[in-house]
């Protein structure tokens, strides 16, 4: 029998030297993910490539276990055969050529010079088959039992055991169509998941319709499917676009599926696990907390109960896990990928749109940067406001407009336009009391919260750039000495003072707004003394993980003309932890200290 997709890709990586395979028995709590945290942590410093991880043998469990598989950019280009970046343009040509009619006076020379892409369209579906190696081993009743994989504990306060990797498969009961996407899921009981479904995901809205009909829903869980199966996952798809036939399109060959044995659901052939069960309606349990890729532990909260009915197998099944954190993590590459490839399609939908941007340092959905060609005053709001109706992007708390010549993924040069072209007056806009990331734990409570728009662009074309202000703004040498609790500062390019302070910020934010010496400053933030200064990557994920904008941006003096707020001074955001916070993600020491220990019994 063929290995298959997941397992040959294991193969590659370890082939090109981006994958290491580790003997000695590990513990799937914390050891596991302490071992992958110690190489983040190097690559934070050094900019190398962090590899994907084998365990063959982890305590407890007969099976092994393989993490960060597409931790890398050049993982991701191996399986879609070119870069994103240029498989993202390709679509975008491909799409203005059929939008404009070009390929109709060439047909059989549009068609041979797009045959690759063709071939994938005509891929885009799926394909049922009879039997599949994950079948091999059928599990039911009393012989159920999940904690026989090596399901990590990531982070020392998470509340249980996490799957972390499982592709969740659901249908409408409404129209049948099928949803496939990446959520936790906490096992909480040898024949029970609670799922955790974010708002604006298609797994949760099925389970909306479900429980507004009073009807159990039917899941299955994949894990370990073909890598480009689990891209396909992972990518925020418009609302009724099926991933598997979306993944049919990428890896260009349609998707072989295999039927479920309890439920009426098809599955990826490929999987390496399979687990099925149902989710009956109005049933929870508090799930969590969970070290998220905000970098903070998610408050516990009501979640559906999955009760499991069968898990099916290969023999001798991989388990399949990821890990998330403070940046950078696995879902940099993946997260930077999928901008990559879907950004230039945005442009088909918007000609005005030049690139745009998710930091993943801030947790892609805290901060989006979008370059805008305006053809008339203010054209840059519109693009925006049509982005924040956009799926996944609707969930973007911090969206900076800048001009077209602007390096969107350059933060320095974003800071230079919004000191160039910033003022608050005519080019804040606050959107109050919004939905917002189930993730995101600033808000008044659980999916609530609201949004920003910072318009860093000149107003019409043919504006000037304001002056620029001098290196070392008169004053801030003795910044300081203005109060007992501040520890340090940083003027990030001439724009954003950055400023940390022990204890809560909003009184110490306060005093230094009055301060005349910020009079030029465009941003004073204050952060907490847990994010340095001097990591930019880290300074950005302190920033905008922990403010909310209603609740926590002040200004020097503010007035209203009618309903129109005039602002007096630099704008301040207060960014310090505050009670309610839920706390960062930091590795025990203990467990730190055993991986250094093992380090050479790895083989690292």
């Amino acid at each position: 029998m063929s290995l298959g997709p997941f397992r040959n890709h294991l193969r590659k990586l370890e082939k090109d030297g981006l994958l290491k395979r580790i003997v000695a028995e590990v513990d799937p709590e914390l050891e596991v993910n302490q071992i992958v945290q110690s190489f983040y942590a190097q690559s934070a410093r050094t900019g190398e490539d962090v590899p994907a991880f084998y365990f063959e043998h982890v305590k407890g469990s007969e099976y092994p276990l393989a993490i960060n598989l597409l931790g890398v950019e050049k993982s991701i280009a191996g399986l879609l055969r070119q870069d994103p970046a240029q498989f993202g343009l390709s679509l975008l040509r491909l799409g203005e050529e059929v939008k404009e009619g070009r390929w109709k006076n060439k047909k059989l020379s549009w068609l041979w010079q797009n045959r690759e892409f063709i071939k994938r369209g005509l891929s885009a579906k799926e394909e049922r088959v009879d039997f599949a190696p994950c079948l091999e081993v059928q599990k039911f009743g009393d012989d159920i039992n999940l904690y026989e994989f090596p399901v990590l504990k990531c982070w020392p306060l998470d509340g249980g055991k996490f799957i972390t990797a499982g592709l969740v498969l659901t249908k409408s009961p409404k129209n049948g169509a099928r949803n496939m996407g990446t959520y936790r899921l906490q096992v909480t009981g040898a024949k029970e998941l609670l799922v955790h479904w974010q708002i604006q995901k298609g797994g949760g809205f099925h389970h909306w319709e479900a429980e507004s009909l009073n009807q159990p829903l039917e899941v299955a869980v994949v894990i370990g499917p073909d890598p480009m199966i689990y891209m396909a996952g992972v990518m925020p798809l418009p609302e009724g676009m099926d991933e598997i036939v979306f993944a049919g399109f990428l890896r260009g060959h349609p998707v072989p599926v295999v039927g479920c044995k309890t439920i009426n659901m098809f599955v990826p052939a490929s999987a390496e696990i399979v687990i099925e069960g149902v989710i009956h309606p109005h049933k929870r349990a508090l799930e969590g907390p969970f070290g998220d890729h905000f970098g903070h532990y998610s408050h516990p909260a009501p979640f559906p109960v999955m009760e499991v009915k069968a898990i099916l197998h290969r023999k001798d099944a991989i388990y399949h896990a990821a890990v998330v954190g403070k940046p950078p993590q696995e879902d940099k590459a993946l997260g930077e990928c999928v901008t990559k490839i879907f950004m230039p399609s945005l442009k088909l939908m918007k000609p005005e749109l030049v690139d745009l941007w998710a930091y993943y340092e801030a947790g892609f959905h805290n901060l989006l940067v979008v370059s805008v060609k305006q053809r008339y005053e203010k054209e840059a709001i519109k693009v925006a406001l049509g982005l924040l109706g956009e799926g996944q992007l609707s969930l973007t708390k911090c969206l900076i407009l800048v001009d077209e010549e602007v390096n969107v993924r350059d933060f320095a040069s974003v800071l230079k336009a919004l000191r160039q072209n910033f003022n608050p007056e005519q080019d804040l806009t606050l959107l109050m009391q919004t939905a917002q990331d189930t993730l995101d734990f600033t808000g008044p409570k659980i999916n609530r919260g609201s949004k920003m728009i910072l318009d860093a662009t000149r107003s019409v074309p043919e504006d000037k750039p304001q002056a620029g202000v001098p290196d070392l703004l008169p004053g801030l040498e003795h910044l300081r000495s203005w109060d007992s609790d501040i520890l340090d500062w940083r003027l990030w390019e001439n724009t954003l003072l950055a400023v940390q302070v022990a204890g809560l910020g909003r009184k110490v934010l306060e005093k230094i707004l009055q301060r005349p010496e910020v009079k030029k400053v465009k941003f004073v933030i204050v952060v907490s003394g847990d994010v340095p200064l001097d990591k930019d990557m880290l300074l950005l994920w302190g920033i905008f993980t922990r403010f909310d904008c209603e609740q926590d941006l002040l200004f020097a003096g503010i007035s209203l003309e009618g309903v129109r707020p005039i602002y007096r001074g630099a704008m301040g955001i207060d960014a310090t932890w505050k009670p309610g916070y839920p706390e960062p993600v930091v590795m025990e020491e203990k467990t730190a200290e055993l991986v250094r220990s093992r380090w050479k019994e790895y083989g690292l």
